[in-house]
């Protein structure tokens, strides 16, 4: 009798974890779709214009206006004035270099900061999320390349990990050295190839 009380007990035990599992991997993902929609709302879109990437045509992409074509909608929240002296950066100097870089060198591209692995390979590509420096999207927002910058010279498993699941999603992936970028000319024939 003991032992179906003790299976029964390992089996709550294992139910338990996986909810909260579940849990934690949609809260993270509800993190990263208010993240982006700040971003999308408050971003540099042309006119304003925010394009929905599930039903994003070819018309859409080529910069015609097309039904895909949205305005923005309001934020959910009421932005509260804070002094910039406040606030801290959103990015540190090193990254707010590396991201003026790419938007001179890609200017027909959404350059997206701090992103997300899931978000760029695709949700159901991997179970286990890391973080990105930065992201390059078409105007249709559909991800083409990312971009870590390393502070080392040494690159991690998780760095071959990175490379391997967006290769697998058909998006490119660079390290660079945070002290040595390359040239724009450079970053804008490597995201072109």
């Amino acid at each position: 009798m003991a032992w179906i009380f003790f299976f029964v007990s390992v089996l709550a035990i294992v139910w338990l974890g996986v909810l909260l599992r579940r849990r934690r991997r949609e809260h993270r993902e509800s993190e990263q779709a208010r993240e982006m929609a700040f971003l999308l709302a408050h971003g540099e879109l042309p006119g304003g214009q925010v394009v929905r990437g599930d039903a994003a045509t070819p018309r859409a992409m080529d910069g015609e206006r097309s039904h895909d074509v949205v305005p923005p909608v309001a934020p959910l929240v009421e932005m509260v004035a804070v002094p910039e002296s406040a606030r801290p950066a959103y990015l540190d100097a090193v990254r707010a270099t590396a991201y003026q870089r790419l938007k001179a060198a890609l200017p027909a591209y959404e350059i997206f900061p701090r992103a997300s692995l899931r978000r760029a390979a695709g949700l159901e590509a991997i179970e286990k999320d890391a973080l990105l420096d930065f992201v390059v999207c078409t105007r249709a927002l559909i991800p083409v390349a990312a971009v870590d910058l390393a502070r080392g010279e040494r690159s991690s498993p998780g760095d071959a990990f990175k490379r391997e699941t967006l290769e697998a999603a058909g998006v490119r992936y660079a390290r660079w050295p945070h002290d040595a970028l390359p040239p724009s000319a450079s970053i804008a024939h490597w995201v072109a190839d």
